[in-house]
């Protein structure tokens, strides 16, 4: 009878045991947040109508707003994993999204899950770090390569240049083998951005457009291209290629971080850092050789700056002359290496990809195609096209606002993550410390309804000074590519201006995590714009061409990057 007993309490135990390890693996919403209620009943939580999403449309961070605030017709909500994993917190409202980002730096810093796609292949980028003195200090010296003035002296003429040679290669393309048909324009726009980035970084040349027009003319010649070598922007641009690739396959790995980690083991990712670190390095001892040479006070006045490397160099030989000490081999600096390399990959890539969705908006939105060449024919009557120095200092509102409305429209990155550092709050519902939050950057479609007395007294700030541009002209029909919703009237004059906070404008995040590279990016843009829209027409593509479709990876871009070109 005992045995009985203690066999019948066993099996209860085991019961119970089993019924709690199975309770525990259910996701365990946090309160206060909306959440799909069928999800919650399941251990996967969200995840099968979110792998059918991804599956359906290739794009990770869409299918995550898809099946949790576009689904619930919520500004926040949450998506639920099984109980060993703590649910992600959705943020689809881009007022608030500006707030978090602008205005509420002590509150959210980088999450864990963002900074594990970078951070062990570049631990000491600025990418792959959270908020500390380092990353601060890191930040202010890679600030000066960033700011305006050093950008137009070092870097806008080559961006002029380069665009120059992609459009030889675009009249050679539109005149003999793809006359009267479309052409892909991704890798033309690859190579001229890693062209632009890779001289502004170290001031020497990639030469890949230039290899282009060389065997394209071969070709309509008849001539061989055997003899041709590959320019050394060839060797970069594979190199590049490769890590994008890997940084994307191992982030949608269970475990990025590790994933990573065993990417570093493969003798390609060895190939990788060699090759660019070596191709880096040459450039360095060029411009250190020519510092060392120099006093002081040549070293204070930076005229020797020719592209990004020069500043952060010059500086550590004259702080090493200052202190009277042995310069450090700077080849070894992690911190220098690991930023170069995040703006090879992040510099080329995320710009082309922008540049790919513009080309598709003037194909797709011709009345807006129109409207810009006119003002910029108005702006630069010609006959010449007009200079680097000439298109970033003529005042071209509608360029502006094209400029812009392609960055908002293309959604390049169309997400970010932050996590909270202490206990608050987002639109009233409470978001414990250390909870992870994932934004949509991608302002493409009406924002669902938010209770406005829940926001922070920053963000009515700031809808008191701009205004809520989602209640006006500025905030309707954001499916399309329409300029005007950043134009205004200025009340003074009547002429147009443009008006840039007529919306957030998320393109690059924002505040103190936000993309330094945002002021490379939109002078690049405004130049490139201007030369090929005042250069071709965009004609229109056939009907399987035309899709918006795309796929995810590090940045979107679209699955037909096509363009047909009449030559003006």
């Amino acid at each position: 009878m005992d045995n009985m007993l203690v066999y019948g309490l066993a099996g209860v135990s085991t019961v119970l045991i089993v019924a709690m390890i199975w309770r525990a693996l259910y996701p365990k919403p946090y309160p206060g947040i909306p959440y799909n209620e069928e999800a919650a009943n399941r251990i996967l939580g969200d995840i099968p109508d979110l792998m059918a999403v991804i599956n359906e449309t290739q794009e990770f961070s869409h299918a995550l707003f898809a099946v949790t605030t576009q689904k619930l017709g919520v500004p926040i909500a949450q998506i639920l994993f099984p109980g060993v994993r703590k649910p992600l917190v959705i943020v689809e409202d881009p007022r608030e999204i500006e707030d978090i980002v602008l205005r509420r730096n002590r509150e959210f810093d980088k999450a864990p899950m963002g900074v594990d796609a970078f951070q062990p292949m570049f631990p000491h980028s600025t990418v792959s770090q959270f908020t500390t003195p380092e990353l601060k200090a890191q930040k202010r010296l890679w600030a000066d390569v960033m700011s305006t003035e050093f950008l137009r002296k070092t870097a806008a003429s080559n961006m002029h240049q380069s665009t120059l040679e992609m459009l030889d290669l675009w009249r050679l393309k539109a005149s003999t083998i793809y006359k009267d048909k479309p052409f892909n324009t991704a890798d033309d726009f690859a190579n001229a951005t890693l062209d632009v980035i890779w001289i502004a970084l170290v001031g020497e040349t990639a030469g890949l457009t230039k290899f282009e027009i060389e065997k394209l003319q071969n070709e309509v010649d008849g001539k061989s291209n055997e003899h041709l070598n590959l320019p050394r922007g060839a060797f970069v641009k594979e190199e590049i290629h490769y890590v994008a690739e890997a940084i994307t396959r191992n982030s949608n790995s269970p475990s990025p971080k590790w994933a990573q980690r065993l990417e570093m083991l493969t003798p390609r990712y060895r190939k990788f850092r060699a090759t660019v670190t070596h191709e880096i390095n040459l450039a360095m001892r060029k411009a250190l050789d020519r510092f060392e040479r120099l006093e002081v006070g040549r070293l204070e006045d930076g005229e020797e700056d020719t592209c990004m490397m020069d500043l952060v160099l010059r500086r550590r030989v004259m702080e090493a002359r200052k202190a009277n000490r042995p310069m450090t081999d700077p080849s070894k600096d992690e911190n220098i290496l690991d930023e170069m390399f995040t703006m090879l990959v992040g510099g080329h890539d995320s710009t082309s990809s922008a540049l790919t969705w513009f080309v598709k908006f003037m194909e797709a939105y011709p009345v807006a195609q129109t409207e810009l060449r006119t003002k910029l024919r108005e702006a630069f009557p010609g006959p010449e096209l007009p200079s680097a120095q000439e298109i970033l200092a003529t005042n071209v509102p509608y360029l502006d606002a094209a400029c812009e409305e392609g960055f908002r429209l293309a959604g390049v990155t169309k997400a970010n993550l932050r996590q909270a550092v202490v206990d608050t709050q987002i639109l009233g519902c409470p978001i414990p410390k250390g909870t992870e939050i994932f934004m949509n950057f991608h302002i493409n479609r009406t924002p669902a309804p938010a209770d406005e007395t829940k926001r922070t007294a920053g963000a009515k700030a700031a809808v008191a000074k701009n205004g809520n541009g989602f209640e006006s002209r500025a905030g309707r029909d954001l499916g399309i590519f329409e300029p005007g919703r950043w134009l205004v009237q200025d009340e003074t004059t009547g002429k147009e201006t443009f008006n840039p906070t007529a919306l957030p404008s998320l393109a690059f995040g924002g505040g103190y995590r936000g993309c330094s590279g945002r002021k490379l990016a939109y002078m690049e843009f405004r130049i490139v714009v201007t030369l090929i829209i005042l250069s071709f027409e965009f004609l229109e593509l056939p009907e399987e061409l035309k899709t918006f479709s795309c796929k995810e990876r590090i940045f979107r871009r679209p699955n037909t990057p096509h363009a047909k070109l009449k030559i003006l």
